[in-house]
């Protein structure tokens, strides 16, 4: 080999070796990289062991309790909580979280109570019996002075009285639309002397909640009585043990939408039906729990963290899919790693073989240099 031709040999295998040492260094720093990706993963995969999931009790298998994930429906529904607790959820303003279903009974019903009850089909009367129903003459007058009694208890609350005689005084009902008393129930004052009767509406006429509520009871009961729609024969009524606890869940619904008001998410999107969704927003604060404490006759507020039907537990599934997906990328990260050791090995290689034959052409280089030096010496 000449020596011209060893020079650009030499050049050739310098480059080609320094190729070779950027490639093996560039891939050093990946398989650092790779590293530092597996610590990171098993540093995630670690806190993620810690995943829980919130769930509320919801019966028992004889003295077991058992425990079922946390859900809008559940927290909110109608005895769907074993302690036997009514719950609503609301936002940061105090506003009441509903369905559609609610939100559009209580703009129908417009603030009244008995609207929105027969607007989901039900009445808070405690009869079972109509003026016009084949019921016997007993259970009529039975009904009737259940009416009676009622109209008594309201008027007293906000002190009123009609007529000095109570069977001088008559209830009647007219349907809602337009008659002369605006859809109101009625009562007639009967004079005892001469018979002559006077109809005037009655209207409500009180300032209390409670006087409210004695008002709204009379005014169900002169319906489901007197009435011809809207009435027992098309409502679900109280006087049905199984219907008076829904009455009532439904009444605290109202009220608490009364007092505090309400809103509704998008639920084309489901969004409320989301469970993950809602577990989220508890935690993070942006949904807050209430249950309805029958000794302060009303909603008082509880936590995810204090309510003794919630208990936060281990997420199983949640685990298993954490285990599954950080299995599937250390799988991954290991692939790559073995490859990165391939292509090493590979460079070491062909380094090697670079190395000797670099070796053996600076080796002629340097004898022909010698031999050169010793012509012209």
């Amino acid at each position: 080999m000449g020596m011209s031709a060893s020079q650009a040999r030499l050049l050739s295998l310098t480059a080609r070796m320094t190729d070779n040492e950027n490639s093996a260094q560039d891939i050093t720093y990946s398989k650092i990289r790779l590293a530092n990706q597996t610590q990171e993963l098993n540093n995630e995969y670690l806190d993620a062991l810690d995943a829980t999931k919130l769930t509320v009790l919801t019966g028992f298998n004889n003295s077991e309790e058992v425990y079922t994930d946390i859900s809008y429906g559940l927290m909110t529904g109608y005895n769907t909580v074993a302690t036997g607790k009514q719950y609503v959820v609301t936002d940061a303003k105090g506003r009441v979280l509903v369905t559609a279903q609610y939100a559009a009974a209580f703009e129908a019903g417009n603030g009244d109570l008995n609207k929105f009850l027969a607007e989901l089909g039900y009445s808070q009367a405690t009869i079972d019996v109509s003026e016009n129903s084949g019921a016997s003459d007993t259970d009529k007058a039975l009904a009737k002075q259940k009416v009676h009694e009622a109209w008594d208890q309201y008027l007293t609350s906000v002190g009123l009285h009609y007529g000095d005689d109570e069977h001088g005084l008559e209830f009647g009902y007219t349907s809602f639309g337009n008659d002369p008393y605006n859809g109101y129930p009625t009562y007639t004052l009967i004079d005892l002397n001469t018979g002559e009767k006077s109809t005037k509406a009655l209207v409500y006429e009180g300032s209390t909640q409670e006087q409210r509520e004695f008002y709204d009871y009379a005014v169900a009961l002169t319906e489901a009585y007197y009435g011809t729609s809207d009435s027992i024969n098309t409502l679900k009524t109280a006087a049905d043990s199984e219907n008076a606890g829904y009455v009532k869940y439904l009444t605290n619904i109202f009220q608490k939408m009364l007092s505090a008001g309400y809103y509704t998410e998008d639920e084309p999107n489901e969004t409320i039906k989301d469970n993950a969704w809602f577990e989220q927003q508890l935690r993070d604060g942006k949904l807050l729990l209430e249950y309805y404490s029958t000794t302060e006759k009303k909603f008082v507020s509880t936590s995810i963290d204090s309510d003794t039907a919630i208990q936060e537990v281990e997420d199983e599934r949640e685990l298993s899919l954490i285990e599954q997906e950080y299995n599937n990328k250390l799988d991954d990260l290991e692939a790559k790693d073995n490859q990165f050791d391939l292509e090493l090995k590979k460079l070491d290689t062909e380094h090697n073989a670079l190395q000797t034959e670099y070796d053996a052409v600076k080796s002629v280089i340097e004898k022909n240099v010698e031999k050169t030096f010793n012509i012209f010496s």
